[in-house]
């Protein structure tokens, strides 16, 4: 039985959604839950043209997810010809461009095959829309209010990695965090102040090494916490004064998934890295404590796809389209099979289905239960690389060439 409507709940408990957020939105990377979940109902069946409500080009390169808030929909890309990193917002009824901004010109940073200069995700708190790029050498953070005017623009560190960068930015009430691991001295986690952008709190990272992993809101113990892994480490700050409260090993050396937490079982699942290593860690530790890890595998996961739980079911696709489910609280296999092609998208889901999205462009929709009931095959005929949103009854997903609405 789905557990959604009390993960719902209890998100709002430990602080996972900010007050602005609502359902009808999906303010930031993987949506209001931070769990890839949305209490909408968009439709199930859809192609090039059917169920389109609209269909935009973004220019450019990116893999950043699309954000919604209120009437509108921003999105980030990068104009390689022309070195330009910009800010689009788009109305959400039409697909209209509202406003389009370049928030940087730089020369273009070294990458991963599968990266792009704007693979970051936005973030908004309903009056402003928070973006990061790399810069040259460093990390920029700039905010926009809703009319596209610059609020403040910041670098809170400086950044090296031979893959270049691709965290997204998490807010909470006034704060706004931002991982900066890296290859370079100056790997850290820092937060900002929303309005200013002032370094509120800036933590350095013990192991210098590249991950993309976004830090995710959550309880650990009875403290606010913010979680991330990546670098050989999964690590909970404190969210007031960055502190470190506990950290563990593992689960890789290089994360690009994110952190999914099961306020049921109060596990988080971590997992990443090429040497493809999953984690269920207790948040019930206490500071100081070590974590207790209450099962682990290392067979069918993800190096870049980040998982998906409604609380009861733990949902993991690889890169690969290795689908495994798995029972929250024991870790036992429920079903494993390979029913789709390579992935770079991470699921999406509502209370009723789980959307899968391949690189080819194929959405394929099931069942959100064990089985892989298979809905249906949803084709838009482009590659996909960046993850969908779901925004009230709508399903807002980016291919290479096309900003689509399916309603």
């Amino acid at each position: 039985m789905s557990l959604f409507p009390k993960l719902l709940v209890a998100l709002f408990v430990t602080g996972a959604f900010s007050a602005a957020a609502v359902a009808e939105d999906w303010p930031c990377w993987r949506g209001p839950t931070a769990n890839g979940l949305s209490t909408g109902n968009p439709p199930v069946d859809w192609d090039e043209e059917k169920n389109v409500g609209w269909k935009v080009p973004i220019p450019g390169v990116g893999h950043s997810s699309p954000i919604v808030s209120g009437d509108r929909i921003f999105v980030t890309s990068c104009i390689a010809e022309n070195e330009q990193r910009i800010l689009m917002c788009l109305d959400r009824k039409s697909g209209r461009v509202v406003w389009q901004k370049v928030v940087a010109v730089c020369p273009l940073e070294t990458m991963h095959r599968d990266n792009t200069p704007a693979s970051s995700t936005p973030v908004t708190d309903g009056e402003q829309v928070f973006v990061t790029f790399a810069v040259e050498d460093k990390i920029q953070v700039v905010a926009y209010t809703f009319d596209g005017e610059k609020s403040w623009e910041v670098f809170p560190g400086t950044f090296e990695s031979r893959h270049g960068y691709c965290t997204s930015l998490i807010l909470d009430g006034d704060r706004l965090f931002v991982s900066g691991l890296q290859d370079g001295p100056d790997a850290f986690v820092a937060a900002l102040d929303k309005t200013t952008g002032t370094t509120l709190w800036k933590t350095a990272r013990r192991d210098k090494v590249r991950s993309f992993s976004s830090p995710l809101l959550c309880k650990v113990g009875a403290q606010e916490a913010l979680l991330l892994s990546g670098a050989n480490q999964t690590v909970a700050y404190d969210r007031t004064d960055g502190r470190v409260l506990w950290q563990i090993d593992g689960p890789a050396e290089k994360t690009v998934s994110s952190v999914v937490v099961c306020p049921h079982t109060n596990f988080a699942f971590v997992c990443g890295g090429r040497d493809k290593q999953f984690m269920a860690v207790s948040l019930d530790t206490g500071e100081s404590e070590t974590p207790r890890i209450a099962w682990s595998s290392s067979r069918g996961i993800p190096y870049m796809t980040s998982p998906l739980t409604d609380g009861s079911l733990l949902h993991i696709l690889s890169d690969e389209g290795v689908y495994r489910c798995y029972d929250c609280q024991t870790g036992k296999v429920l079903n494993a099979l390979r029913p789709v092609g390579p992935v770079r998208a991470s699921m999406v889901a509502t209370k009723d289905h789980i959307f899968v999205t391949e690189k080819c462009g194929k959405t394929t929709v099931i069942k959100n239960n064990a089985n892989w009931e298979v809905v249906s095959e949803n084709d838009i005929g482009e590659e996909v690389l960046a993850s969908a949103a779901i925004a009230g009854n709508e399903f807002i997903i980016r291919s290479t060439q096309h900003l689509f609405l399916i309603r």
